[in-house]
């Protein structure tokens, strides 16, 4: 029977005595066992930006059965060169018995009223079914993670009617004629300039990230140590880096990949203010060995100045869906935060 609205409590974990009832309450609600203690040590324990806080919302027996969880990642975020701390919501879950709209509520309700004054901001992506609740407590959408996909192999989008092995010539006729097109493009561009697929983030980074200087930019930090953390040592996924160096002038522009499938995703990638041309010069290599290994698309996602947007459609990526940003902050910052122009990419988020 579920309890009394008034009888839940949500009081701050312990990370390390209430490991197992935080990770007990993960698998039960949000699924991938097998990955839940990796989560746990990767995300909570060895975060460079600082401890996540969790909160446990729990019944009024004088023990207090745990039945919800919220986790809320310490982000280093960056704005007109000053400093802004920022919570990032994360596994958040209700076992089945007491999914009623109270429990999460005082999940949410309390996490942010006991950190948001600590923080200059409050930021998650939440799915649909939980934006409600989220909106309900002052969260605003601070822009929309639009997945930009450009096809690579045409055979499989061309009309059905079509018999198949015609659909095959045309399509990679069409593949070839575009990818002929882009090589005498980009081939005396890419002179002066070097490209290399690593295993984990070198110093140049950390030059890159010194030389971001946009003021409107809201953006989360993306050092070495951010950047080896988030990607290189996350265990149960493989992320490669395709650095992109001007030869007389370092590293100008990197992304880090992720193979699924038969689609090559983008989960980050950063250029050098400096180097206007840099954005093309990285989406060519990676079109280009993306197709020689086989792969079907491109795929990138994220919310970020209108100028990559445009950027991007000329390279021939299409918008394909979306998913909202949810933010909250104090008053204070609010107006500031506002105007920002945010710079989001799976490097931000927890999964």
């Amino acid at each position: 029977m579920t309890a009394a609205p008034s009888s839940y409590a949500a009081l701050p974990a312990d990370l390390q005595s209430d490991r197992a009832t935080i990770v007990s309450l993960w698998v039960s609600n949000l699924g991938h066992p097998g990955r839940r203690e990796d989560k746990y040590d990767w995300f909570y324990l060895r975060n460079p930006a600082g401890p996540p806080q969790v909160l446990l919302a729990r019944t009024p027996a004088e023990d207090g059965v745990a039945i919800g969880v919220i986790g809320l990642g310490t982000r280093q975020m960056r704005l007109a060169g000053q400093p802004v701390a920022a919570g990032l919501l994360a596994d958040f879950g209700v076992v089945a018995e007491h999914r009623t709209l109270y429990p999460a509520m005082l999940l949410q309700t309390t996490l942010r009223d006991r950190f948001l004054p600590q923080l200059g901001l409050i930021y998650g992506f939440p799915n649909p079914k939980s934006e409600p609740v989220v909106k309900r407590l002052g969260y605003r959408v601070a822009g929309s993670m639009v997945r930009h996909v450009r096809v690579l192999r045409s055979a499989n989008y061309l009309p059905t009617q079509i018999p198949h092995p015609i659909r095959r010539i045309l399509g990679h006729a069409a593949d070839w004629w575009r990818h002929a097109l882009r090589r005498t493009r980009y081939a005396h561009d890419f002179r002066g300039y070097l490209a290399q697929w690593l295993d984990q983030p070198d110093a140049r980074f950390d030059a890159l990230w010194s030389a971001q200087n946009d003021p409107a930019l809201l953006i989360g930090v993306r050092d070495r140590r951010y950047l080896a953390w988030r990607f290189e040592q996350k265990p149960w996924r493989k992320f490669r880096f395709l650095a992109l160096s001007a030869r007389s002038e370092g590293l100008v522009a990197y992304a880090v990949c992720e193979v699924v499938g038969k689609v090559l995703h983008v989960r980050d990638l950063l250029c050098h203010p400096d180097h206007p041309n840099s954005l093309d010069l990285l989406f060519d290599r990676l079109f280009r060995d993306a197709y020689a290994d086989g792969r079907t698309s491109v795929s990138f996602e994220f919310l970020g100045p209108v100028d990559m947007v445009e950027a991007l459609q000329r390279l021939g990526m299409v918008a394909r869906d979306a998913r909202n940003v949810m933010c909250t902050m104090p008053e204070a910052s609010a107006e500031t935060l506002r105007q920002a122009q945010w710079y989001l990419t799976s490097a931000d988020e927890d999964y």
